[in-house]
C-alpha cells in the first residue's frame, strides 16, 4: 500500500469518527420534554341534591350530599361544609320550594324551613292563590287524587226546570275549569308513606284569583267534582277556562229566608 492511500483510509477513519461525536453531541444536546404538572384548583365542598327532589318534597339525608366545587365557581348562597358542617342534618325535613336536579347545588332560596311555618305559601306560584274545596271519595276521585295532581273541576246542581208533567228537579253538569294543579288533601301536601289513596274531606287547589272567585261561587251553588287527569294531559290546557268570562263579583241575595248567590258582571 502506498503512501497516498494510507493518507486516504486514515482521513476517512478521522471523519468517521468525526462524525459519530458530533453526531452524539447534537443527541445529547437535544430539547427534552418537561414532564407536565397538573396543578389542582382549590376545591370546597357544597351541599347538592343527590337525587331528583320534587317541588314540595321533604328533604332526607340521602337525598343530599356534599360535592367537590371550584372554589373560584362558589356562588353567594351554596351551603359548604366548612361555614355548616351539620347542613345535612339541619336541612333534614325541609320542603323544596322548587325541583331540584341530581348534581344541583341546594340554597336557601330553594328550600322552605318547615319548622318555621309559611310552606304552603312558598309552593304557590307566583300570582296564584290557594283554595280548600270539600271533596268525598265519591267527589274526590275515590280517594285516587294526591297532591302535585292535576284535575278538572265539574261543577254540579240541582235546578228546576219545567216540563210537561210540571215542575221537575233536573241535575245540571259543567266542567267549571281545567288542569288544575292539587296542592294539598287536607294537611297532606307531600305523599311521603308512598300511599295510592288519600281519603280526604278537603282538596286544597292552586288557582288565579278570579278562577278562586268562580269556585266559591260555584261551590256556594251546588256541588264540586274533581275528575283526575292523566300525567301526559296535566300540562295540556294549562289551567285554561272552559268560558272565558270577564272578572265578575257576587253577591248573596236572601228570599223567604233562602240565600241566593247571584253573578255581576
Amino acid at each position: 500500500m502506498n503512501a497516498a492511500r494510507m493518507g486516504v483510509l486514515v482521513l476517512a477513519v478521522v471523519a468517521a469518527g468525526l462524525a459519530a461525536l458530533l453526531a452524539r453531541g447534537l443527541v445529547s444536546s437535544g430539547d427534552v420534554p418537561a414532564a407536565s404538572q397538573i396543578v389542582e384548583a382549590p376545591q370546597a365542598q357544597v351541599l347538592v341534591a343527590s337525587t331528583t327532589i320534587g317541588r314540595g318534597e321533604r328533604l332526607s339525608s340521602s337525598s343530599l350530599r356534599w360535592q367537590n366545587w371550584p372554589e373560584s365557581a362558589l356562588v353567594p348562597g351554596y351551603i359548604t361544609r366548612a361555614q355548616s358542617p351539620e347542613a345535612i342534618s339541619e336541612m333534614t325535613g325541609n320542603l323544596a320550594r322548587a325541583s331540584l336536579s341530581n348534581g344541583e347545588p341546594i340554597t336557601d332560596t330553594k328550600i322552605v324551613n318547615s319548622k318555621t311555618g309559611g310552606f304552603m305559601a312558598a309552593l304557590i306560584a307566583p300570582g296564584k292563590r290557594a283554595v280548600a274545596i270539600t271533596v268525598s271519595p265519591e267527589t274526590g276521585a275515590g280517594g285516587f287524587i294526591l297532591p302535585n295532581d292535576h284535575v278538572d273541576i265539574i261543577h254540579t246542581r240541582r235546578v228546576t226546570q219545567d216540563t210537561a208533567r210540571g215542575p221537575q228537579d233536573v241535575i245540571q253538569g259543567e266542567v267549571l275549569l281545567r288542569d288544575i294543579r292539587v296542592l294539598a288533601i287536607d294537611q297532606r301536601f307531600k305523599d311521603d308513606s308512598g300511599d295510592q289513596v288519600a281519603l280526604g274531606k278537603t282538596a286544597t287547589l292552586e288557582l288565579t284569583a278570579v278562577q278562586a272567585e268562580r269556585v266559591t261561587v260555584a261551590q256556594a251553588e251546588g256541588a264540586l267534582v274533581l275528575s283526575l287527569r292523566g300525567l301526559s294531559e296535566a300540562a295540556e290546557s294549562q289551567n285554561d277556562e272552559v268560558a272565558q268570562e270577564p272578572e265578575s263579583s257576587s253577591i248573596a241575595v236572601v228570599r223567604a229566608g233562602t240565600q241566593q248567590i247571584i253573578r255581576v258582571r
